[in-house]
């Protein structure tokens, strides 16, 4: 049997007495879309920022290309990884946020060598050519030398996708990529995510956008409460849920999924 690509083991994390996540497993194969939806405050977000040591687990285990994230055995005892090390580490999980964060003074070229030029040392010329060719797979080549300021809120998500890529991860997370944008700007976006998945992108998507999930995702999670409440094939859950809450769920979110 192929190992996962991801690979999550009772993960928990709490802050202070309120325990946010109690106890996640899931795994993400190589080359496979997994859409997490739920409510707001389920977890989902915490989820993503625990994959890649945004946010410190509680509790425990996070492997990725089998690798343990965030420690190291060194011998017989598990130590957690320094600073470079995890900065190392998370390369391999590009991730897009609700916000772009794009760097206001810098064009979207410059925005997406940036990294590869400073972390990872490409030549700057490799860079560029490497830029452009992501601009040119997210719809935007011909805006290389625009500013943020320029560019639409799709634009700007669009960048930073393109920025992700830049960096050549293994895994892609979106936490909810779409939305901060105008109803209007959120088919651009949803449209280079579904290029990125028929390239065989390894993606782990939190979003609201229920029938991308539907028609794009592999497998779809739903959760609740810091926990996983159901999960499987996005259009046998969709269409038959399981679990009550699933379909209380689905009944206000997409009404004729159930």
């Amino acid at each position: 049997m192929t190992m996962p690509l991801l690979k999550v083991e009772r993960l928990r994390k709490s802050f202070g007495d309120h325990e946010v996540l109690s106890g996640i497993d899931l795994s993400v194969n190589e080359g496979d879309v997994t859409c997490i939806v739920g409510p707001s405050g389920s977890g989902k977000s915490t989820l993503l920022r625990c994959l890649n040591h945004l946010e410190k687990p509680t509790g425990g285990a996070i492997f990725l290309q089998g690798e343990p994230v965030g420690v190291r055995w060194r011998g017989d005892r598990l130590y957690e990884m320094s600073f470079n090390e995890m900065a190392r580490q998370r390369q391999k999980m590009g991730m897009v946020f609700q916000g772009f964060h794009l760097f206001p003074h810098k064009t979207a070229l410059q925005n997406i060598t940036e990294a590869p030029i400073i972390v990872k040392g490409t030549p700057r010329h490799q860079a560029e050519a490497e830029g452009m060719a992501l601009l040119e797979k997210v719809g935007m080549p011909d805006r290389a030398h625009y500013y943020p300021r320029q560019l639409s809120g799709g634009q700007q998500q669009r960048v930073a996708i393109a920025r992700s890529l830049a960096m050549k991860p293994a895994l892609l997370l979106f936490d909810e990529p779409t939305s901060a944008l105008d109803p209007e700007l959120v088919g651009e976006v949803l449209a280079a995510m579904r290029q990125l998945a028929e390239e065989g992108m390894t993606m782990l998507v939190v979003t609201h956008e229920m029938l991308f999930a539907r028609d794009v995702a592999d497998h779809l999670i739903f959760m609740e409460g810091g926990v996983i409440v159901e999960q499987g094939n996005p259009r046998e859950i969709m269409t038959s849920p399981r679990h009550e809450r699933t379909r209380e769920f689905l009944a206000r979110v997409l009404p004729q999924a159930v």
